[in-house]
């Protein structure tokens, strides 16, 4: 193998790499209440409205949170707007409250 092709190779294994981490998420606008606050297992359950891109009617389940900071604003019968991304397959967390 020639060095030209071995610094090819490699440039490409990189930018490969580089390329799959930098794939964007899909976000899920979403509206609900505050029910209830776990702060020590970083979830927050909510009655959300229909979450029409995720075909989801209106529902009360818990959800997790990315950033365990963002619930020390939250208070139950607060009216919020959030957003999901499926972390994986199947399972959604709360990535952003407004």
């Amino acid at each position: 193998m020639t060095k030209m092709t071995r610094y090819t190779l490699i440039l490409a294994l990189a930018l490969s790499a580089a390329c799959g981490t930098a794939v964007a998420q899909t976000t899920y606008p979403a509206t609900g209440v505050v029910k209830k606050i776990d702060t020590a297992k970083g979830t927050v359950t909510l009655a959300h409205d229909p979450i029409k891109s995720l075909k989801w009617p209106a529902m009360t389940m818990d959800f997790r949170v990315r950033d365990k900071a963002s619930l020390a604003t939250l208070k139950p019968d607060q009216k919020i707007e959030f957003e999901l991304i499926e972390e994986k397959k199947g399972s959604y967390v709360i990535s952003r409250i407004k």
